[in-house]
């Protein structure tokens, strides 16, 4: 093996496959910097709108943070924390289940539903300022928010 083929094949390995990931017709991969520190606002729960709540529910949120990847937002009148899994190069998003901060408010049944359902998300995608959570088995995204 030549000096030349020893320190110039292995620069244009990373190269190649950094280019081929291009291809026309596909879009790269959504990156994680549209998705942290961002506060995202719910807009559609499995398959169905979510109309804004009046104050002091409102509408469920959702910032996941860029330092120790932790989630936190407000799910209706109580606010909530958990923590997720972004795997790095893919859509791929994991969260633990939510602990609400303690409330002197009623349970509602839009905000049990909407705790419950962040813990089966497995993949996101974004598109024009919308985030989508799929979960593994189907098409359909579980929660749809806008960006604020």
């Amino acid at each position: 093996m030549s000096v030349f083929t020893s320190r110039v094949v292995p620069l244009l390995l990373p190269a190649a496959l950094l280019l081929g990931s291009c291809s026309k017709g596909q879009e790269p991969m959504p990156a994680p910097l549209y998705l942290l520190d961002q506060t995202w606002q719910l807009s559609e729960q499995q398959g169905q709108p979510v109309e804004k709540a009046p104050a002091p529910d409102g509408a469920a949120t959702l910032t996941l943070s860029s330092l120790g990847n932790v989630g936190t937002g407000q799910a209706g009148c109580a606010s909530y924390r958990n923590t997720f899994l972004l795997v790095a190069g893919t859509d791929n998003l994991l969260f633990a289940p939510s602990a609400r901060a303690p409330q002197a408010c009623p349970r509602h049944e839009h905000e049990t539903r909407y705790l419950s359902l962040l813990p089966q998300v497995r993949h996101y995608t974004i598109s024009h300022r919308q985030l989508q959570l799929f979960d593994s088995e189907h098409e359909q995204p579980l929660l749809v928010f806008e960006a604020k």
